[in-house]
């Protein structure tokens, strides 16, 4: 890796705010962004003007089928009192992600200092509905074949296990790691005060849980979230008008592939999320030996460990056995990290999407705001223990149609 010092920042965070995740009945979507942004705000160590914000970033999924709503800018507007260029991204679970991406390319480019990204969803108005709604972000002809995304992602993880699993496919062993990192990331939410499950769960938990679409069981499966994130993003040029500890963006990258699973590559693995890393990894000079903290898609555990193999932390197949291992090694640890060889990496310190919770549009902020109050050692009672200094951020949309990579260091100097 070249030194940190050398690295170019393409944009610095200086403040960021959250709600809650869950089922948050009595307040609509734009209270919920609203009340993440605010906060975000108020977090700026030297102080944030409304007038200081010269932009907005937003994104988001379903909003118009569940809340009947249009418009997002205009109604953002209002809420925030500012009549500056606001911008809302779809990109299915990816929204929040694109979002923040677009924020770096309007800092990059000099138009603007700073920028309010933020993300949010409000799924629970439409919970009868909202199997349905997720398809809009698959093939029409999947959603014909009565497919729903539990039953996607059960085709992918089901060839995964044919494929890589032990016993010629039998895949007991994978299967339990595919629990296992259920099991991760429900352990790591319990020290999160905003996630919508606090609670431990076992393999025999996981395995036992009422089936969804096989191999897919409920605890495999993120929840139905409501909630919003938001970031202050300003360029690096002043970053340190507003606080003595910004973390940077030092990479920011965006990759695309077929929205069908039937027309991809591959079923055991996410093209974009191998592009969108090979892309990042070259702009910053780093390899995962260089990350220590990830927060990645997980709305079905498949996708970690995909993430892992296609990120190049183990190799194609290994990526459960990497789950397997790392967990018998590590497990009663406050935080579960996988290791393999020299690699080690924290993946979802505050739970994933699979116990923080999943409001789809919020994802992508949510990844970054904990990496932000991790990097910045601000996460109170579910800290890592260990020095962090670089941390990356994966956000996809769909089953792989959009994926987003960021990464973040501490203070350069």
């Amino acid at each position: 890796m070249q030194s940190i010092k050398k690295l170019k920042p393409l944009a610095a965070i200086v403040g960021a705010g959250r709600t809650k995740f869950g089922e948050l009945w009595y307040k609509n979507p734009e209270e919920l962004l609203t009340e993440a942004g605010l906060k975000a705000m108020e977090s700026v160590e030297y102080g944030l003007k409304r007038k200081d914000i010269q932009a907005c970033y937003f994104g988001s999924f379903l909003y118009q089928v569940t809340n009947k709503l249009a418009l997002i800018p205009g109604y953002m507007s209002r809420e925030l009192g500012m009549n500056i260029p606001m911008s809302n991204t779809e990109a299915a679970c990816g929204s929040g992600g694109s979002a923040l991406y677009n924020a770096c390319l309007g800092i990059r480019s000099g138009e603007y200092d700073v920028a309010l990204v933020g993300g949010f969803e409000k799924m629970t108005d439409r919970a009868g509905k909202i199997i349905d709604d997720l398809m809009f972000a698959g093939d029409p002809h999947e959603f014909d074949a009565g497919y729903t995304f539990a039953g996607l992602y059960a085709s992918m993880m089901a060839r995964y296990i044919h494929d890589y699993g032990d016993d010629h496919g039998s895949g007991d062993r994978c299967r339990e790691a595919l629990a296992l990192v259920a099991c991760k990331n429900h352990h790591h939410a319990v020290g999160n005060e905003y996630a919508q499950f606090r609670r431990e769960f076992t393999v025999a938990d996981v395995l036992n849980s009422p089936l969804v679409a096989d191999p897919i069981r409920m605890l495999h499966c993120s929840p139905v979230s409501d909630g919003a994130v938001a970031l202050v993003v300003v360029s690096p040029d002043v970053a340190k008008k507003y606080t003595d500890t910004p973390i940077y963006v030092v990479g920011s990258q965006q990759a695309t592939d077929d929205v069908s699973i039937c027309s991809r590559e591959s079923l055991t693995g996410i093209k974009a999320t191998r592009l969108a890393m090979e892309k990042v990894l070259k702009e910053t000079g780093m390899t995962m030996r260089d990350i220590h903290l990830a927060e990645v898609h997980d709305c079905f555990t498949i996708e970690e460990i995909f993430f892992l193999e296609d990120s190049g932390f183990c190799k194609k197949g290994d990526g459960w056995k990497t789950v397997y291992d790392s967990y018998e090694s590590f497990k009663g640890s406050k935080h579960i990290p996988y290791v393999n060889g020299d690699k080690e990496l924290v993946v979802n310190a505050g739970g994933g999407l699979k116990a923080d919770g999943h409001p789809v549009g919020a994802t992508g902020v949510r990844q970054v705001y904990e990496c932000f109050k991790q990097l910045r050692n601000e996460a109170g009672g579910n800290q890592v223990d260990r020095e962090l200094n670089v941390a990356l951020c994966h956000n996809i949309g769909g089953t792989g149609g959009i994926a987003t990579v960021h990464i973040l260091v501490r203070e350069l100097q």
